[in-house]
């Protein structure tokens, strides 16, 4: 009942905005936008919490729909046996919702992997799984060229298979709030 519930959802936002043809002739947005950020994500089932920093590119495809990619970087060189080491974050998928000449308001689903680097104990390894950003974004427009952006959203990872120190350990999803607060370059 709740994933049913959940894709309707995600359908209705990536539909809804077909819907409002006049909205999308009152003023247009620049086309390209280029931004930094900051970005904290909390590894809920793991109990860790990581800060790192990415890049972020969109394509406004008009006032209501855009297509993003984005990458992080999180640094920090943990020594924790499970998710030890750095993490790479890629993410790309749609932006949808309202903006004004001021301010914008939209929600994003964007598909994509998380790479950990891993040397516990002097045995290198490193796997990536798949991850699944939801959320809302809020975009604040100081001026035509320039934009402010603070990402909030569920990163959904769906682990693999591992082997632990006392065997086995079964694949699992894992839900962790995401954060990330950046600025940005319009052309």
């Amino acid at each position: 009942m709740h994933k049913k519930l959940f894709l309707g959802g995600i359908a209705a936002l990536i539909f809804l905005p077909f819907l409002n043809t006049q909205a999308q002739a009152q003023h247009s947005a620049p086309k390209l936008d280029i931004g930094g950020q900051f970005s904290y994500i909390r590894f809920r089932d793991l109990d860790v919490n990581d800060v790192g920093v990415g890049g972020r590119i969109t394509y406004n495809i008009n006032d209501l729909i855009a297509l993003e990619g984005e990458v992080n970087f999180f640094p920090k060189d943990r020594s924790d046996f499970f998710e030890s080491g750095r993490k790479t974050q890629a993410l790309f998928g749609i932006k949808t919702g309202f903006r004004s000449n001021a301010a914008g308001i939209f929600a994003k689903v964007r598909p994509g992997f998380i790479h950990f680097t891993r040397d516990f104990d002097g045995f290198p390894e490193s796997h990536t799984d798949f991850a699944l950003d939801v959320g809302s974004v809020v975009e604040l427009y100081p001026s035509k060229r320039t934009l402010v952006r603070f990402d909030v959203g569920d990163t959904i990872v769906k682990f693999g298979d591992r082997i632990g120190p006392l065997g086995p350990i079964g694949a699992f999803t894992s839900h962790n709030l995401q954060f990330s607060a950046g600025f940005g370059v319009r052309f």
